[in-house]
């Protein structure tokens, strides 16, 4: 059995709908749990602290005063807060993000599962950044797509002033990003593989939940998101068993299968292409 302090869950409440995007901002302390996971891009500002991260094991220390942004779909959670500050988090749907048409060295970057913080400090930063979190709530629609446009346009400025990688990627992805129907596909897939893929779904599964055919939706995922339904749901898979052989003495068939895995050789197949070393090799490493 897992040990609950190391279960990651769902924070359903970030993923955004409507006009696809949400602002809050609180004291930063560590998770309630260690890990969670979530379909939106994350953009994080802190100031008067620091936070340290865990991705699936690999520790990231997030800078105070920068711009920080990732996608929250990989299991992540703050280990450790320096200083008394607040933190404001903005969560924007990955179809939001693609609809924008960035440009595609940051977006690529963004869902390739890279993590990222301004390279620039931008002294312009904590008054639109607090500006954001206060004038989100009890808004107009319309107000609030004013909003949703000035974060587009620092997201602009992010990609052309340019940005430090703080966690690299693990895999690669080249977007193609369509009209509004494909964006709203692909974001359901992506939620749906987010909420299940510790279970054995399959790309008809993913296919079959969104009402189009396995070919189609192979297709429109690939071209769109820039890798195959089934890599995907291996690299979070992977993200899930890399969590669990950092922070925990499970076995590692049972991280295999509870990753979603059905056998421990397909576990070791997929983990040795994506990490280059095999889990025992990992666990060795997380724990240095």
């Amino acid at each position: 059995m897992i040990d609950e302090q190391y279960l990651e869950y769902v924070d359903a409440h970030l993923v955004p709908d409507g006009i696809e995007f949400m602002v809050e901002s609180h004291v930063p302390k560590k998770f309630r749990a260690a890990y969670h996971h979530h379909a939106s891009v994350e953009v994080n500002y802190l100031y008067g602290c620091e936070l340290e991260y865990s991705f699936s094991g690999t520790k990231v220390c997030l800078p105070r005063n920068r711009m920080t942004v990732f996608w929250g779909a990989m299991p992540h959670g703050v280990t450790n807060v320096r200083g008394d500050g607040m933190i404001v988090n903005i969560y924007i749907s990955l179809s939001q993000l693609l609809k924008w048409g960035l440009p595609k060295s940051l977006s690529e970057t963004i869902i390739s599962g890279a993590a990222v913080s301004a390279k620039e400090l931008n002294p312009t930063d904590f008054t639109i950044f607090t500006k954001w979190a206060k004038e989100y709530s009890g808004t107009s629609v319309a107000w609030r797509r004013l909003l949703l446009g000035e974060i587009e346009m620092r997201l602009r400025r992010l990609a052309l002033e340019g940005y430090h990688v703080i966690l690299p990627a693990a895999d690669s992805a080249r977007i193609d990003a369509g009209g509004r129907t494909s964006m709203h596909y692909i974001d359901r897939m992506l939620r749906f593989i987010a909420d299940n893929y510790t279970s054995p779904i399959t790309v008809a599964d993913v296919a079959s939940h969104v009402g189009l055919s396995p070919s189609y939706a192979m297709l429109l995922f690939r071209r769109t998101v820039g890798v195959p339904i089934k890599r995907h749901i291996t690299r979070i898979r992977l993200s899930h068993a890399q969590m669990l052989l950092a922070n925990t003495d499970l076995k590692i068939l049972s991280i295999a299968m509870d990753s979603g895995f059905n056998s421990l050789s397909s576990f070791y197949e997929a983990f040795y292409s994506l990490a280059d070393k095999t889990p025992a090799a990992f666990r060795v490493e997380a724990r240095q």
